[in-house]
């Protein structure tokens, strides 16, 4: 019965803090210089090379990202592109979305990074592919979302969907 009392005014109390001392911080609030520790293999994520979405995906091989170099990508209007496989979260009207593609060299892991928290699908034989990793924003870094896929040697296309701004930043390297 103590037991139980004691938990509840535990509880009680953690309801009385304040709004903001429930809130966490920001990485921003908490890290002394923000991409100086970069996941291994990212070191080019703010090279920003200027690049432009394909329209469709047969045309994806004029958007082509190469492998560990860090894009500041145009995207378009939701509208103005056609998807060969329907994002999961195509994002509403008013957003954003993009295609590019990237080569595999060799069978393994390899790791798309964005700048946002838009939806990515990677393509293999005109299949989208399950990642085998996700990660969430890495401590004290512009990247706010990475997702790891088991390729086979090739071209792939990468699709990004709903993200709420025109530009975006994008990075795939092979995995460490």
């Amino acid at each position: 019965m103590r037991r139980l009392m004691l938990t509840a005014v535990t509880v009680l109390t953690a309801c009385a803090l304040p709004a903001s001392a429930q809130e966490t911080r920001h990485p921003t609030e908490i890290c002394t210089a923000m991409d100086a520790a970069l996941p291994a293999g990212f070191g080019a994520w703010n090279g920003k090379a200027a690049i432009g979405t394909a329209p469709s995906p047969e045309h994806a091989v004029h958007a082509p990202l190469v492998l560990g170099k860090g894009y500041e990508a145009q995207l378009a209007k939701k509208a103005e592109v056609t998807f060969s496989v329907e994002p999961e979260k195509p994002g509403g009207s008013a957003s954003y979305s993009g295609l590019f593609s990237f080569t595999a060299e060799i069978a393994g892991n390899y790791t798309v990074a964005l700048g946002s928290a838009a939806w990515i699908d990677v393509l293999e034989d005109g299949k989208t592919l399950a990642p085998s990793k996700f990660d969430h924003e890495p401590e004290c870094t512009t990247i706010r979302k990475m997702l790891v896929f088991g390729l086979k040697p090739g071209v792939h296309v990468l699709q990004v969907a709903g993200n709420g701004a025109d530009k975006l930043r994008v990075m795939v390297a092979k995995a460490s």
